[in-house]
């Protein structure tokens, strides 16, 4: 065996070995904890119960408005990485322009804004449940605004500079 042979061989036994103790390694056998990911999702179908029970604002028709913009957006955008760039993006920026401009409280950002990545999908439930008379679009872009509404009210309508910390 030549040496350019035995560096072959040597590189598919470490090939070999790097390969077997990936598959069998404890990480690899449950990517997911399908624990999580069922209390997650349970967390949203509660959140998306609350969210039907709430009220709108005065800022109902200025966010049916970006939530327009934003179904026109994902619609012209056919590649989801690209719908998470720019009309996610440009969607949360309308929402945060939008309370800005109407609300004089003091908001707690981070949370705002994490809470409100949730709410396109109170849309999806909202198309997912059976409205025989119902306009189903327009039921389903207020839920989203409700969703919207929610978080305003949780995380930014009331608070004063001294809530936040």
């Amino acid at each position: 065996m030549n040496k350019k042979n035995k560096k072959r061989y040597l590189r598919y036994l470490v090939f070999l070995i790097s390969f077997i103790l990936v598959v069998l390694s404890p990480g690899s056998m449950g990517y997911y904890d399908k624990s999580l990911i069922s209390i997650e999702y349970d967390a949203i179908v509660e959140k998306y119960k609350l969210i039907k029970q709430g009220e709108q604002s005065e800022l109902k028709d200025l966010l049916i408005a970006v939530v327009d913009n934003r179904l026109k957006c994902y619609f012209e955008t056919p590649n989801y990485m690209l719908r998470l760039e720019n009309c996610r993006k440009k969607y949360e920026y309308e929402i945060l322009r939008t309370a800005r401009e109407n609300l004089k409280s003091a908001p707690s950002l981070g949370y705002f804004m994490l809470c409100v990545q949730d709410c396109p999908l109170s849309y999806s439930f909202c198309n997912g449940e059976d409205f025989s008379d119902h306009e189903t679009d327009q039921d389903c872009k207020e839920i989203e605004v409700l969703c919207i509404e929610k978080c305003l009210d949780t995380f930014w309508r009331g608070n004063s500079l001294s809530d936040i910390k």
